[in-house]
């Protein structure tokens, strides 16, 4: 089955795709890492061998199947071939801790099997599922003679994969996405960027990363190759290499994980090959790509990407290019992806006028299934609503814009990220904006609320990454007057070397917090 979008036009699956490479290009690299290289021929063969087994263990269309894998070539067929099986895949992070592993799991009542490796199999054994090495399996299917693959035709309704977001309660979220969503992204970003059998690809986030299932079958679409870093830990450097030796010319990636790759490259001109880097998962600092991105000039665009995990990830995108006017509006969010909408909202779901603040809330393909086994929060946040005067299906994303034009908005982040001080809305996007102009030499700026005792009035401290000492708070507080009224300004400045990242590579601001 196929996605149809408004023009009527056909659009493939991803699974499909790599049948349709497998018989133009067979001798094409598909997936490689330090260890092993597979062709699109090859990719296609394992993954039909793959889907039969699932079909011959009873898995079906609506089930999901788990992977609990570093990023290898493994796991690029194990997710084509449970795709090809009619299932879902989960990204499972083996960074997980058990605690949390648990809790995701238990969230998945239709999870019928996980693919792991040997070496991890031993953390799953107490799970009441089955639990199976892919390497082994993998040399089983080789070994065995080859049959007619098992392939469950995929509806463009039934889920495509299930990823986990962070919860407010301390549980994450499962939230479930289409093949006609997945189709749709994939699909305009190989049209829209024009994405060739050149546009090579490259995982620089951890797997369980909603960022990280575009990074992987984008390539696969447009019939490129998808490269893998050997080491669980982000690297620069290797990355670096990376790029330079496989010809890597599109990366998908949050912020925090391109300054530290500009930085590893800035020897030679080490990040030549790349043409495409689709920035997204946080806030941009644009004082920190400037002078790089005035170097490469159009050799390679910097994209800036709005999205949410509940909506395929990408809702908008903006190709940058007027970076002194980033430092005093922000970035803005872009146009929508295509057979999407993005409409900035007040609290009786209408319009905003222009100069205002609304909630972001997305409408159209895009819009994923929703939360499984979280009823309440579901009708929460997805919701039916009449958008110039046509009852749509909306997802209110609880991230805040300030919509300054016709076609122009600046993400300010979420209303979590809003703080009262003397009676007054404070958004922390607009305060670390504004200690960014004022220290032009730092390379970024987080602001927290790090009051610890309870309904006293907030403490911001400005967590400030710079590799020089910070001037005296009193000529910080001067600059910043121009900039803030007083009541804005942080009370406390802390200078961090550099600004300690999650796994999936984001700013930890939790671990922000322990500085303070």
């Amino acid at each position: 089955m196929s996605v149809t979008d408004k023009q009527g036009l056909r659009t493939p699956l991803i699974h499909e795709k790599v049948a349709y490479w497998a018989t133009e290009t067979p001798s094409a690299i598909a997936v490689r890492s330090a260890y092993e290289t597979l062709t699109y021929a090859q990719l296609d063969r394992e993954t039909s061998a793959l889907a039969r087994y699932l079909g011959e263990q009873g898995i079906q269309a609506g089930d999901l199947v788990g992977i609990f894998l570093q990023p290898s070539v493994s796991t690029l067929v194990c997710i084509i071939g449970i795709l090809k099986s009619g299932a879902a895949y989960v990204p499972l992070d083996t960074a997980n801790p058990a605690s949390r592993l648990t809790l995701m799991i238990q969230q998945l009542a239709n999870l019928k099997l996980i693919f792991t490796s040997e070496k991890a199999a031993g953390l799953l054994q107490d799970l009441p599922l089955t639990v199976v090495a892919i390497e082994s399996l993998r040399q089983e299917l080789a070994a065995a003679p080859c049959a007619a693959a098992m392939v469950s035709p995929a509806q463009e309704d039934d889920l495509c994969y299930t990823v986990f977001t962070s919860g407010t309660t301390g549980i994450p979220k499962a939230v479930a996405i289409t093949h006609r969503s997945w189709a749709n992204l994939i699909s305009w970003h190989v049209a829209e960027y024009r994405l060739d059998q050149e546009a090579n690809g490259l995982l620089v986030s951890a797997f369980g990363f909603d960022i990280s299932q575009r990074s992987l079958v984008t390539p696969l679409y447009s019939g490129a190759a998808i490269s893998l870093t050997s080491s669980a830990m982000f690297d620069g450097y290797e990355i670096v290499d990376l790029i330079e030796r496989h010809q890597i010319r599109s990366i998908h990636l949050a912020p925090s994980s391109l300054y530290v790759i500009i930085q590893a490259g800035q020897a030679g001109d080490r990040l030549a090959t790349l043409r495409h880097l689709f920035i997204g998962g946080e806030a941009l600092a644009a004082t920190r790509v400037m002078e790089w991105a005035r170097k490469k000039g159009s050799a390679c665009k910097l994209i800036h990407q709005y999205g949410v995990a509940e909506c395929t990830d990408v809702a908008t995108s903006y190709s940058m290019s007027n970076y002194e006017s980033y430092l005093v509006e922000g970035i803005p969010m872009g146009s929508p992806v295509g057979n999407c909408r993005v409409d900035i909202l007040d609290d009786d779901d209408r319009q905003v006028s222009i100069g205002d603040i609304g909630q972001i809330v997305i409408s159209g393909i895009g819009v994923g299934r929703g939360y499984l086994n979280n009823s309440t929060l579901q009708a929460e946040r997805f919701r039916e609503i009449s958008i110039d005067g046509v009852l749509q299906r909306a997802y209110f994303t609880g991230d805040y814009a300030r919509h300054l034009s016709e076609d122009k908005s600046v993400c300010l982040g979420r209303r979590d990220n809003q703080i009262k001080i003397r009676g007054m809305l404070v958004n922390l996007s607009e305060i670390e904006n504004g200690v960014r102009n004022a220290l032009p030499t730092a390379e970024d700026a987080i602001v927290l609320n790090t009051q610890a005792v309870p309904d006293q009035d907030p403490e911001l401290t400005a967590f400030v990454a710079t590799a020089d000492a910070l001037p005296p708070i009193r000529d910080i507080g001067h600059r910043l007057g121009r900039l803030l009224p007083r009541h804005m300004h942080p009370r406390r400045y802390v200078a961090c070397k550099q600004f300690p990242l999650t796994q999936n590579g984001k700013i930890d601001r939790q671990a922000l917090l322990s500085l303070a």
